[in-house]
């Protein structure tokens, strides 16, 4: 059975549905083809929430659309990140466990909000649509869109397409880029056919205000290349070790806020790692 707890959350066996809280603010894309061992893509920074969405609600402050990724957003760990089912059977479990008890809250919360909305006509037409099958279609032309942009220092359309966090990251790089530097990005094919991980969604403190949030994995060969003019001339030259084609896996968030009922554009929130064992270990705590 559903619990209510002292923080205004819906518990169901142990996994959080209505998160009315944020305590953590982090936008993740990680740093400009750097690659890491954990994970593979653009930018990467963290954030901490200086108030919870129930605090500014009682101050009648206005609640940043960049609240952060929802809490215990399970995204399935693999390739090195999996523990091995001969090695670690009972850890195996545990993330299986959790993964289906995650896909079931997640779509239990879709529901909450869908049947809680007004009606438009009918009992199954609601303010509040599910739309499961346009998700990752968005998601794909939002990181197109927002990679072009970003070689093409193309302020509006990042301003247009991202929240703040991430926005203010590509903002800053644009800024430190060299006057003559010409940048260009290519997405030269899709590795796998991109898939959705999360589909989430939450209510806040506000009447009619809903957060939702998906993540979509799309693996990808990209390209990022530099030019840099050639002294006295208006010809550009390739910047050396730029242009190399790179393997790229990532979960990329975009969210969607409904405010009065009314639902926004989707958004890219940033990029989101693969749960680890660490991560259930601390989920345990909360």
């Amino acid at each position: 059975m559903a619990k209510l707890n002292r923080r205004s959350e819906i518990i169901f066996k142990g996994i959080l549905i209505f998160p009315y809280s944020a305590t953590r603010c982090l936008t993740t894309l990680p740093p400009l083809m750097k690659l890491q061992s954990s994970e593979v893509g653009y930018l990467k920074g963290a954030r901490t929430a200086e108030r919870s969405l129930r605090v500014m609600s009682k101050e009648n402050a206005k609640i940043p659309l960049d609240i952060g990724l929802l809490e215990k957003t399970f995204i399935t760990p693999t390739g090195l990140n999996r523990p091995s089912i001969f090695k670690s059977p009972s850890a195996v479990l545990a993330i299986e466990r959790i993964r289906l008890l995650s896909r079931f809250r997640d779509f239990l919360s879709l529901l909450l909000c869908k049947f809680t909305s007004p009606k438009v006509k009918g009992f199954w037409n609601r303010s509040f649509n599910l739309n499961r099958s346009s998700l990752v279609p968005t998601a794909i032309a939002l990181h197109r869109q927002m990679y072009t942009a970003f070689a093409e220092a193309d302020d509006i359309t990042l301003r247009n397409i991202c929240l703040d966090g991430i926005n203010d990251n590509f903002r800053n790089r644009i800024a430190h880029r060299p006057r003559e530097e010409k940048v260009t990005w290519e997405l030269l094919k899709y590795s796998k056919t991109p898939k959705l991980i999360s589909n989430r969604a939450a209510k806040t403190p506000i009447n009619g205000m809903i957060l939702r949030q998906a993540v979509v994995r799309i693996c990808s060969k990209q390209k990022l290349t530099r030019y840099t003019k050639i002294r006295g001339t208006t010809k550009l030259e390739q910047i050396k070790g730029s242009g190399k084609e790179k393997d790229v896996v990532e979960y990329i968030v975009i969210q969607r806020v409904y405010e009065q009922w009314k639902p926004q554009n989707w958004m890219i929130w940033g990029t989101a790692q693969e749960t680890s064992l660490e991560d259930l270990e601390e989920w345990k705590k909360t």
